[in-house]
């Protein structure tokens, strides 16, 4: 697991995420359980998925960062490593293997003691050196050898599917406002403002609050500036965004969550920021509550080309 751009996800072998969309996770102990979705963008034969966890009781566990699947010298030519899997009980179980037989993209890890065996299901188990992942179990040819692709291949991959994935809108404005009223799920809002007007009437703002859809063609930096209905200031502490993923629209990426007090909305501060996951879910989860009138989200990007579009925001 590893966090990136405000989310947690998980390195899997395809295999072992099956044909099913939605899987659950699980942490060694003490066991936390949580769900994902799952999603294979790499190529064609590469064993890997990639789970987007959903917010919640793994979170504070999901302590890595991508670039921990980057080796460094020393890790990449290790003869040595430990094979690290959980097993039903949560316990790590940690088996000292020996690298033969390195290519470009895989590598055989040996058990070292005849004691040991590589039992079913070890399939997605990481080794290490040094704490430092070097590769993922996919298969195993006896119970005493097993088949790992190189972390640095699946850095290459995740990371590009991440970062590299997506148009940034200009910074050019998109135009003035436009404003609706009407009711907000989660806190209730008195006023609904935007930059970038709905493609069709039928696809306004106020649908973010309903199961319709807000529709926009995006000609820079989406902003949608949300009135509290409480006369005074409220405390805010998180913010769901979800757009569909399965549908000609394109999906946000970067969005930054601003907070204003003053009546009018004019003097916004920067609260939060990341990344809507490619399967449309943006979660700030729980932050320390900020007292607020108004609050500003601006879409930066978007996984990919077309139109925008948002199905639910929802305002804690």
């Amino acid at each position: 697991m590893f966090q990136h751009a405000g989310n947690c996800y998980a390195a899997l072998p395809k295999h072992v995420a099956g044909d099913l969309p939605r899987i659950s996770v699980s942490t060694s102990a003490p066991v936390q359980v949580d769900q994902a979705n799952v999603q294979t963008p790499f190529w064609e034969g590469m064993d890997l998925a990639l789970a987007f966890i959903d917010k919640g009781a793994i979170d504070e566990r999901c302590t890595a960062s991508l670039g921990d699947l980057n080796p460094t010298a020393t890790t990449r030519n290790a003869a040595l490593a430990l094979m690290l899997r959980v097993n039903a009980r949560g316990e790590d179980e940690r088996l000292p293997i020996r690298v033969i037989n390195r290519d470009y993209l895989y590598f055989t890890g040996e058990l070292v003691e005849d004691r040991d065996a590589i039992a079913q299901g070890t399939s997605g188990s990481f080794a290490f050196v040094n704490d430092k992942p070097i590769g993922m179990a996919i298969e195993s040819d006896g119970e005493a050898f097993a088949t790992f692709i190189r972390s640095e291949e699946i850095f290459l991959n995740i990371n590009r599917f991440l970062s590299e994935q997506g148009r940034a809108f200009s910074s050019q404005s998109s135009g003035s406002f436009s404003q609706e009223s009407g009711t907000f799920q989660g806190l209730p809002f008195a006023e609904f403002k935007t930059n970038s007007p709905a493609s069709l009437p039928q696809y306004g703002l106020r649908n973010v609050t309903s199961d319709g859809l807000f529709v926009t063609d995006p000609s820079g930096p989406v902003v949608l500036m949300f009135r509290l209905e409480a006369s005074s200031t409220t405390p805010v502490s998180r913010v769901r965004i979800t757009s569909p993923s399965n549908g000609p629209y394109a999906v946000p990426k970067v969005i930054s969550v601003s907070l204003a007090v003053d009546p009018e909305g004019t003097r916004f501060r920067p609260w939060t920021e990341g990344e809507m996951r490619p399967d449309g879910f943006f979660d700030t989860g729980r932050l320390a509550p900020r007292n607020a009138r108004w609050v500003q989200i601006t879409i930066r990007s978007a996984w990919n080309d077309g139109d925008l579009a948002l199905n639910q925001v929802s305002v804690q």
